[in-house]
């Protein structure tokens, strides 16, 4: 299995990407396993000795219509991006929320790079508000049903080897703690791709796996979320008011990109801070 997660570092590239010689430390199939969290790793944990991929990437490229994305739960309305609020230093519509940092750009700027081989490839915009909305929909559903108990409702929706993992996880939280993990669209603050890769199996299919980690408003009780901390800050809350805290979650989307599949994304991994209490 092949997969495509940055540029050919030469200058003969032969085709659009570069492939690692060897499967990716975690992913040793078209199913996700247990694998570190941490800000950065996401990325990282692809990279292997490289060489210019000149197969499939190096064919022309046929421009037709653009692909639609798929998602459980898009009748919510699109969430808007962040651009002159995060510039200014106050996240859209959360008032006591101040920044003071920033995201790894190396990071950024490498996913953005592959999003858009992946439009040039495979006229898919993953880079676009409309799949942006389709993300944050999903993380809001798959979220609910989790705080509910409702596993058998994410079925066709989450991988099911990601639904027994969800199972086992909420199974050491308390029934107060698992209603925690719910996140509400208007708790959404910040988002950005952490691992962006195309995967070519042996059967000849192809697929596409992003990695998107979420920066939310939760009244969760426990430890403070680094990869919070260093980017956001939140000002004390009024008396009476129950203090919430910024967190993050973590979600891998998976979608087949072979020609004649069905166009829809399932999620192949989900982590959420608020399962460090139960560690």
């Amino acid at each position: 299995m092949q997969r495509i997660s940055s540029l050919a570092a030469c200058r003969e590239l032969g085709g659009l990407a570069a492939r690692s010689l060897r499967v990716c430390a975690w992913k040793k199939s078209l199913t996700c396993s247990e694998r570190p969290v941490e800000h950065g790793q996401w990325a990282g944990v692809c990279v292997c000795p490289q060489r210019p991929f000149t197969g499939m990437l190096a064919a022309p490229v046929r421009r037709l219509s653009r692909r639609r994305f798929v998602f459980a739960g898009q009748s919510l309305r699109p969430f808007s991006s962040q651009g002159a609020d995060w510039q200014q230093g106050s996240p859209a519509g959360h008032t006591g929320v101040s920044v003071v940092g920033n995201p790894d750009p190396i990071t950024w700027i490498r996913c953005k790079v592959v999003m858009c081989l992946i439009y040039l490839q495979f006229d898919l915009d993953v880079d676009s508000e409309e799949f942006e909305s389709g993300v944050k929909q999903a993380l809001v559903h798959v979220s609910d049903m989790m705080s509910r108990g409702s596993y058998h409702t994410l079925v066709g929706i989450v991988s099911n080897e990601t639904i027994d993992h969800v199972k086992a996880r909420c199974k050491s939280l308390t029934d107060a703690q698992r209603q925690k993990l719910a996140i509400a669209m208007d708790d959404i603050i910040f988002m950005i791709p952490e691992d962006v890769s195309v995967v070519f199996d042996e059967d000849g299919r192809t697929y596409c796996f992003i990695v998107m980690r979420f920066w939310h408003m939760s009244t969760y009780e426990g430890p403070d979320d680094p990869e919070s901390t260093k980017i956001f800050k939140v000002s004390s809350s009024e008396d009476g008011v129950p203090q919430k805290r910024i967190v993050t979650a973590v979600y891998e989307f998976k979608r087949e990109l072979t020609k004649r599949a069905y166009p829809d994304w399932k999620v192949t991994t989900i982590w959420h801070w608020h399962w460090k209490l139960a560690e």
